[in-house]
Parts: structure tokens; C-alpha cells; sequence
């Protein structure tokens, strides 16, 4: 397993640079940039091309990689032209991807109700199976979050079987739908052998703690090689010694 520190909330108000400088200090392999946020690090859907190198430049002398370039865009709208518009900015993601030698794009679902839930379900099939389709070629693997109504493994499952494609799978997002007995067998069991990237949260809190561990587990038992990405969302005083910390919590899970 490799660790990632996702910019959401910590880093929002940073610039690259500092990222770069304190994932790299604090023991992070890669950086995973929230895109649709306007944060400070500078990659968005609609970064002008001309400042892509610039951009490639100051990750390539760091001694971290970009693990994903983390879109907002999703395809649950009943409107035609936003779901064509939405993946006009995810194409245009994948090829910044390709350009910065990243090669993982995280896109949502996002949400439905029960009125909506079939149409859904075939929007966000239908659309990530156009993106993963033309990331493909290039190497970079397309992956849904278990995000808003796909948090629930079966209609999440539903569209990663209609998609059916090698290079799209999940971000799972530790929200643990199903597991309120006390074990992960019930989710990952269906999800597991689908994951391509894990977002954490407050990995320590009692009330989650052995989640988190059986699903470090689970994760190393299967030989995942991904990334655990820290998505903590700390706002407070002494980030670089939080940071770190995580990453001490992250490797006591798996170093037994």
C-alpha cells in the first residue's frame, strides 16, 4: 500500500509547493488534488494548457508523484446537456492526467432518490463507461467514489458490472454502509475486489477504529497495492505533525 494526502480541507490553502514540500516531509508517496474547489494547488478542469508544464515541473522535482487527479464531476443530473457537460470537463481531466503522468481520475455518481434511482443507476453506467472507455488507451484507470446514494454497494455494484470495463473500478470512501454489526465482511465481500483507492477520515475515532483495521486486513490479505489516501480534513495549528501521525496510524494497521 502506498499513502496519498488528499488536499481536501487541510491543504486547501496552500500552494503546491507547500503541499508537495510537507506531504514529502511527512512521509506521503503522492498527492491527490481535489479539482471543482478552486484550491490554491492550481489544477482544475479549465487550467489553461499553457500552464500545464509549469505545473509538471514543480511535482517532478518533488519527491512526491500526483496519485489522482480527484474531479467533482458526476452524471446523476436528468438533463442531457449537463451530463454531456460533465464529461466534457472529465475528458479534458484525463488528458491533464496523461500529460502530468498521473494515472488515476476519481469521478461521483453522485445521488438519487427512489423516484429516480433506475435512471441514475443507468446515467452514471452509461457515462463512466464513456470516460473509462476513452481513458483507457492511455493507461489511467477511471474510478467511481462510493460517494452520496453509492455508498450502498448494490446500486455502486450495479454500475461497475454494466460498466464492465478492466481500468474503472472504486474509490471506497470509509463510510462502511452496512457494517453497523460490528464487521466489514457484509460490504467488502461485494466491493472489495473492485477498489482501486481508499479515502480516510478520522481513522481513529472509537466508534470506527476496528472497521478501519479489519479493512487494512482485508485490503493486504487481497495484495492491494493502491493508494490510502488521508482525506482528515485537520484545520488545526500543527498540520505537519498531524499529518505524519496518520501515517504512523496507517502503518501500524498493516506492519505486524
Amino acid at each position: 500500500m502506498r499513502w496519498s494526502l488528499n488536499t481536501y480541507q487541510t491543504c486547501q490553502d496552500w500552494e503546491l509547493s507547500k503541499i508537495l514540500k510537507i506531504a514529502e516531509d511527512t512521509g506521503y508517496h503522492g498527492v491527490e488534488l481535489l479539482m471543482d474547489y478552486e484550491q490554491k494547488h492550481g489544477f482544475e478542469w479549465d487550467t489553461p494548457e499553457d500552464q500545464w508544464g509549469r505545473l509538471k515541473d514543480q511535482v517532478d522535482a518533488s519527491g512526491v508523484v500526483i496519485s489522482s487527479l480527484t474531479s467533482c464531476q458526476n452524471f446523476h443530473s436528468s438533463d442531457a446537456e449537463d451530463r454531456a457537460e460533465s464529461m466534457r470537463r472529465i475528458k479534458r481531466v484525463i488528458e491533464m492526467a496523461d500529460f502530468m503522468g498521473c494515472d488515476h481520475v476519481r469521478v461521483l455518481g453522485d445521488r438519487f432518490d427512489d423516484s429516480t434511482r433506475d435512471a441514475v443507476v443507468g446515467y452514471v453506467t452509461d457515462g463512466l463507461k464513456e470516460v473509462g472507455e476513452y481513458a483507457q488507451p492511455k493507461g489511467i484507470t477511471v474510478s467511481i467514489e462510493m460517494h452520496g446514494s453509492f455508498i450502498d454497494p448494490v446500486p455502486a455494484m450495479e454500475v461497475i458490472e454494466g460498466v464492465n470495463l478492466p481500468n474503472v473500478g472504486f474509490v471506497f470512501n470509509c463510510q462502511f454502509f452496512g457494517c453497523e454489526g460490528g464487521s466489514i465482511e457484509p460490504l467488502f465481500s461485494q466491493v472489495a475486489s473492485h477498489i482501486t483507492a481508499v479515502h480516510t477520515h478520522a481513522a481513529e475515532a472509537p466508534e470506527t477504529f476496528e472497521l478501519y483495521r479489519q479493512m487494512f486486513d482485508w485490503l493486504q490479505r487481497i495484495g492491494f497495492d493502491g493508494y490510502i489516501s488521508n482525506e482528515c480534513a485537520y484545520r488545526g495549528p500543527d498540520p505537519d505533525k498531524v499529518l505524519a501521525l496518520y501515517i504512523g496510524l496507517f502503518k501500524a494497521f498493516v506492519e505486524k
